[in-house]
């Protein structure tokens, strides 16, 4: 019970990823492409959590990434 309460705020991250890589996995047959894919997808699903987590739009996530980058 304590564990689940621990990962309680990372409860959509936790279910995005879960879903894209289910997604990913029954999607994919062995190759390069397919195995790009395989790693997008959970990345893609992380980003969508952090969102649903942080209650964040997509343009101030855009604006944290090209913010970084004109460092």
């Amino acid at each position: 019970m304590k564990k689940l309460k621990t990962l309680a705020p990372y409860r959509n991250q936790l279910l995005f990823t879960s879903l894209f890589i289910v997604a990913a996995i029954l999607l994919m047959t062995i190759g390069f492409w397919k195995t790009v894919l395989l790693i997008l997808f959970p990345c893609i699903g992380y980003f969508i959590g952090t969102m649903q987590d942080e209650q964040r739009s997509i343009s101030s996530i855009l604006a944290s990434i090209q913010a970084f980058f004109e460092r």
